[in-house]
């Protein structure tokens, strides 16, 4: 017991003697940080980190965002018949209205005169030729007064029928169901046969007129795809129904009607006179190059992209006291000038000329690039065109 109780202590006493040794040779000789690789250091040897897109063709549309104001296709005017007097008024600007309802009065005074006039002529004929007819059966007429006097019975029940109808054209009434969006005359005014006292407006026929620039006015053309965006946030289907030839005299902007197509019983929420965000599509094509907008860059007027390259270098390293070199590949970023189209909203740019499908271009950090800068090859998150 006593040989193994020394044989621990030894152990013990050596080990303590080894743990101070090595700490004695730590403090003596502490351990060097290695050197830091600096980011330009990276960018030497692995070139600038960036992402890649790879160019193809893909279906092209670009819809011109325009404003319009929405009002009705289906428009009916309503005319006084005759030149008189607005004597009173039975609808206002904004009212519904059905067909046959009364929306004005006009001075009926002489016309209603008039109709007493060839009533009491009326009624006084229509005994006459009672009479005549008596006295024709005493023996006491002949039948030829008998067929005067039913000759004059008979216009003066026309010409009261007449001045009849004319006195109820002094009512103006609404040849349609609608919507009153327009009054031009006031009580006490002559009523102008030439002038429509009223515009009447179908609620369920939209259409929208939008005032255009003149740059567009070749390019939008009658039947063209369009679409507004309702009330509650959803692109609704138009077309352009009509280009007005002659721009207006104070804007210089020409007029375009869209022509708002609706489905059996669909509830545009549309409603007359208000302004709605509306587009027209200027451009399509089933396959054309488009790219990232931000992968696109301008300088003195010129549009520009960097293309993915591979090249072949020499590179020289040193190992021991011998020198030696090497052929590598390297990813590069190559200046290509191109002509470039209009962006559309889902953030592309048609490429007209200058790149083709299965070329690979530049996306993040090209605005870093310069021709025949070293890249690195990042994994790109881009969506490839098909």
């Amino acid at each position: 017991m006593k040989k193994k109780s020394i044989a621990a202590k030894i152990v013990i006493i050596v080990l303590l003697g080894g743990a101070l040794g090595l700490m004695g040779w730590r403090i003596v000789n502490p351990p060097q940080p290695s050197e830091a690789v600096s980011i330009s250091a990276i960018r030497e040897s692995r070139g600038m980190p960036v992402t890649s897109w790879r160019v193809g063709r893909a279906p092209w549309e670009y819809w011109l965002p325009l404003y319009g104001t929405v009002r009705t296709s289906g428009r009916s005017e309503v005319y006084a018949s005759q030149a008189e007097y607005v004597t009173s008024f039975s609808a206002e600007v904004g009212d519904v209205v059905i067909k046959g309802q009364v929306l004005a009065t006009l001075d009926s005074r002489k016309a209603l005169e008039r109709v007493q006039a060839a009533e009491a002529r009326y009624r006084e004929l229509s005994s006459k030729y009672e009479r005549t007819k008596e006295l024709q059966k005493a023996g006491g007429s002949s039948k030829q007064e008998v067929e005067s006097v039913f000759s004059q019975y008979r216009d003066a029940g026309a010409s009261l029928q007449q001045l009849q109808t004319e006195l109820a054209r002094h009512k103006v009434v609404s040849p349609i169901d609608g919507v009153v969006m327009q009054r031009d005359a006031e009580i006490g005014l002559l009523a102008n046969a030439g002038k429509p006292l009223f515009v009447i407006g179908d609620p369920k026929r939209f259409e929208i007129a939008i005032d255009l620039s003149p740059r567009y006015i070749f390019i939008v053309k009658n039947g063209e795809k369009a679409r507004y965006l309702s009330p509650s946030g959803q692109w609704n289907t138009a077309s352009v129904k009509r280009v007005d030839p002659m721009a207006n005299a104070l804007t210089g902007l020409y007029n375009v009607v869209l022509d708002v197509e609706l489905s059996e019983g669909e509830d545009t929420q549309l409603r007359v006179g208000a302004s709605v965000e509306t587009q027209i599509r200027i451009e399509h094509d089933p396959a054309v190059v488009a790219v990232p907008y931000e992968s696109v860059l301008e300088s003195d007027g010129m549009a520009k992209v960097y293309v993915c390259s591979t090249e072949v270098i020499v590179e020289r390293f040193v190992s021991g006291d011998a020198a030696f070199e090497r052929f590598v590949s390297v990813d590069v970023a190559v200046e290509r000038f191109v002509q470039k189209g209009r962006t559309n909203d889902q953030g592309r740019t048609r490429i007209l000329s200058g790149l083709s499908s299965d070329e690979k271009i530049v996306l993040k950090g090209a605005d870093r690039m310069y021709d025949g800068a070293r890249i690195w090859l990042q994994k790109s998150d881009s969506i490839q065109q098909s």
